[in-house]
């Protein structure tokens, strides 16, 4: 009987995994519980033990779906919630090291390419980080490697399995995830239609398009029914201010960006309306009207941080139209951070330097050997070009390959879209943490590396088999 070249792969790439994390587990590289009381996405331990749905409900600073995950495991664990969590989390990057294999697997046809590429993937130190950390980012990689594989399929059949593969799990990204916004999801539902609009799948595709649309769109409409905005994350003017006001120090108390972002709701006392809390008591007290969470940590879900971040908005504002090139530079930092290691994420800094070594052999992380701020800066910059000229180089040949060809494929399209959509917005609005936002879309672009390496191979072989 012939052996399955498939199954045995798949095998090498579950041994990987489970070899790998029991030495990660020997460095001491733990999962970190603690998040779920401190990180600012989450709603109060007390409101997503006991009081769920109304706390996800008037949540202005967060997409509903991940909070609602958290209070499911809590709810249903109880004690053994860590365990389940550590599980849950790590299973995760399996799962998606198996999708990027069933992917390129479909994609290349290429014998040894996919496996190399999900093991590359399943071994890098960002994996085995972020992993640990209890956070949505590889649960937003998963969710677009699910869309990806759903897309390559309706290439074959555009059943309802397929289209609504194609759509669910961008229903879920964009109620996790407030950077994938309503309009960038009906962009890809209008891109997905023109593509498949002579198909006889047309008016499937259509139906799961508006469906996923209508689902999401409703939370943005709620929120601007009880918040006045129309978002699913009222955060955006603190986030945006975060990189603007980057190294421009502002010193005249009088202003709030003399203050940091995402500072206790008292400090922004003089900055408040008068009474804005009244319409919103007796909703949901403990999350939208204390300082505090969890008895010792910062609440941002207050509602308070709604004005507050509005002002912020409107700081950055008049700042970038009066200081354009300062503005620009903070930018264009960002947009290198964005390709620096993944491992020099703030919240996971600690960890990585329990694998120093093998991040640096492996991610080119210089950083671990800087000391103070300029080094530091130094450091991410040179370590971010390896990643730079590899995306350069992926992109151009696709660039090439499409110009001769005069067609880009659906799936393909859809990846650039949202890579390009991804590094576009971290580094407008964000500023050291872009390099965790292209983690969660680094799966996608592993496919476009396969698929050019693959591309190269074949066109290498014509090429010999021609002088032959």
């Amino acid at each position: 009987m012939k052996k399955n070249p498939v199954g045995k792969d798949a095998w090498i790439i579950i041994i990987s995994f489970v070899v790998s994390r029991i030495i990660v587990g020997y460095f001491g590289i733990h999962f970190g519980y603690k998040a779920l009381f401190q990180y600012w996405q989450y709603l109060d331990v007390e409101t997503l033990r006991y009081n769920l749905l109304r706390g996800v409900w008037y949540d202005h600073a967060q997409p509903p779906f991940f909070n609602l995950l958290l209070g499911a495991v809590v709810k249903l664990s109880g004690d053994g919630a860590p365990f389940v969590f550590a599980t849950i989390f790590k299973l995760i990057t399996l799962v998606n090291s198996l999708l990027l294999f069933i992917i390129l697997k479909r994609l290349t046809k290429h014998q040894y390419i996919p496996l190399i590429i999900s093991l590359l993937y399943l071994l890098s130190p960002a994996s085995l980080i972020f992993e640990c950390e209890l956070f949505y980012t590889e649960f937003v990689s998963m969710l677009l490697l699910t869309s990806s594989l759903f897309l390559f399929r309706l290439k074959e059949s555009h059943s309802w399995k397929n289209c609504l593969g194609v759509f669910i799990p961008l229903i879920i990204l964009c109620l996790t995830r407030s950077l994938y916004h309503v309009f960038w999801l009906a962009c890809i539902a209008m891109i997905v239609l023109l593509y498949n609009r002579k198909k006889p799948g047309f008016n499937k595709l259509l139906l799961c398009s508006l469906f996923s649309i209508i689902i999401v769109g409703s939370w943005y409409f709620k929120n601007y029914i009880i918040f006045g905005k129309f978002s699913t994350s009222t955060w955006i003017g603190m986030n945006t201010a975060r990189n603007v006001f980057h190294d421009n120090e502002i010193t005249d108390s009088s202003r709030i960006e003399a203050f940091e972002p995402f500072s206790k709701i008292s400090t922004y006392s003089s900055f408040l309306s008068p009474g804005y809390e009244k319409k919103y008591i007796g909703l949901n007290d403990l999350d939208l009207l204390h300082e505090m969470k969890n008895d010792s940590f910062i609440n941002a879900n207050h509602v308070g941080y709604i004005e507050v971040s509005d002002k912020y908005m409107e700081a950055s504002k008049r700042f970038i139209k009066s200081n354009p090139v300062s503005y620009l530079k903070n930018v264009m930092q960002s947009s290198i951070i964005f390709f620096a290691p993944a491992t020099r994420y703030p919240t996971t800094e600690k960890e990585t330097k329990k694998i120093k070594y093998y991040d640096v052999l492996y991610s080119f992380n210089l950083s671990h050997f800087a000391e103070g701020k300029q080094q530091r800066r130094i450091g991410l910059t040179v370590s971010a070009i390896p990643k730079i000229l590899i995306y350069l180089y992926v992109f151009w040949g696709i660039f090439i390959v499409a110009k001769r060809q005069r067609k880009i494929d659906l799936p393909e399209l859809f990846i650039i879209i949202t890579i390009a959509f991804v590094f576009i917005v971290s580094s407008m609005l964000e500023h050291y943490e872009n390099m965790r936002f292209r983690y969660e879309i680094e799966p996608l672009f592993l496919i476009l590396l396969g698929e050019r390496i693959t591309t190269m191979l074949k066109a290498k072989q014509r090429q010999e088999f021609s002088l032959e």
